[in-house]
């Protein structure tokens, strides 16, 4: 657990979320802190993880005299300090629900005074919102502190010239997942579908993309120029003609991608069936596009996907007919269709 060293987890999370009170008994956080770990884990990776948590329980961690032969510590407590961040206030989101009752032998009650009383159920889910927000905010400083951080390492022997990284981000599993598509970075995919430079929700598109790739990008190519496709954007070294063909594989990949997570993303699975993401208040918020909307813009999506991925098809053609001497002409049919004529002229 990444809180309560030396018994001050109380004092930990008051430093971290600063309009809770410190008189909260972290005892009663400690089973939800978790939950959050496990979630956050699934983000960066048991690895990065777990480099932070024996930092973080070593005599090292935030030494008052800094030690020079250990430039890496300080990087290692501002990691700690990085995921503690996330973790308190997801730990607070699991927490709060609950605790906004009191739970006695008479059951579920709340608490009124003179002074106090319950907050009316629009503030409930305002504040549900805004902690969901900071720590999603919170999750993206974290990722960009470990890309930037993702090449650093420690020398074990000068002489034989033995190094690790201080940071195993980049060794790790759930970056590396992310390194086998054609799009690996919110950058790539914000030069054709803005998502807010948000670093999490590139993640949370990850396995929609993974799919598109496998069942539509990759049935372009042949098993030899997939492979050395997928090899260049490891090693980030692309001849001229790959980089030309990758930036036309990643605008149908970017576009169906999103063409099927808008239907899936504001949708939530659980055991008593399917539900649509809604909340009703009585002050102006924020609604979920509706089933028709998001498959209106779902379908939208999917066409421009097609147009770009029959581009892609028609350029590998040429390439082909290019390498076998022979000219080839794509004509795309579709672009001489007009809804409002009864016939199409081929």
């Amino acid at each position: 657990m990444l809180f309560n060293k030396n018994g001050t987890g109380s004092l930990e999370f008051k430093a971290l979320i600063g309009f809770i009170y410190k008189s909260i008994n972290f005892d009663n956080l400690k089973s939800y802190v978790g939950f959050a770990e496990r979630d956050l884990k699934k983000i960066i990776g048991k690895e990065v993880f777990q480099v932070a948590q024996d930092h973080y329980d070593s005599e090292n961690y935030l030494l008052e005299t800094p030690d020079e032969d250990h430039p890496e510590y300080p990087v290692l407590d501002e990691l700690v300090a990085k995921i503690q961040y996330p973790l308190a206030v997801h730990t607070y989101r699991k927490y709060v629900p609950s605790s906004d009752l009191t739970h006695g032998d008479k059951g579920r009650q709340i608490f009124v005074s003179e002074q106090e009383k319950p907050a009316f159920e629009w503030q409930v889910e305002k504040d549900n919102e805004n902690l969901l927000r900071l720590a999603n905010e919170a999750t993206d400083l974290l990722i960009e502190f470990l890309d930037d951080h993702i090449d650093d390492e420690i020398i074990l022997d000068p002489v034989e010239g033995t190094t690790e990284y201080v940071i195993p981000w980049g060794t790790s599993a759930a970056y590396l997942a992310s390194r086998e598509l054609f799009i690996n970075t919110v950058d790539e995919f914000q030069k054709i579908f803005m998502i807010g430079g948000s670093r999490l929700v590139f993640i949370s598109l990850v396995p929609f993309m993974r799919r598109v790739q496998d069942n539509e990008i990759k049935a372009c190519f042949t098993a030899e120029k997939y492979a050395e496709l997928c090899e260049d954007i490891k090693d980030g070294d692309f001849s001229a003609e790959n980089a030309i063909i990758l930036d036309k594989a990643r605008q149908p990949l970017a576009l169906l991608t999103m063409s099927v997570a808008v239907k899936r993303l504001t949708s939530e699975v659980l055991p008593d069936g399917i539900f649509s993401n809604l909340t009703t208040s009585v002050v102006k918020s924020k609604m979920p596009a509706s089933k028709i909307d998001r498959n209106e813009v779902s379908a939208s999506l999917e066409k421009d996907g097609l147009r770009e991925l029959r581009k892609l098809q028609d350029h590998l053609a040429k390439l082909e007919a290019a390498a076998a001497g022979t000219t080839v002409e794509a004509v795309d049919f579709t672009e001489r269709i007009d809804a409002t004529e009864k016939f199409v002229r081929l």
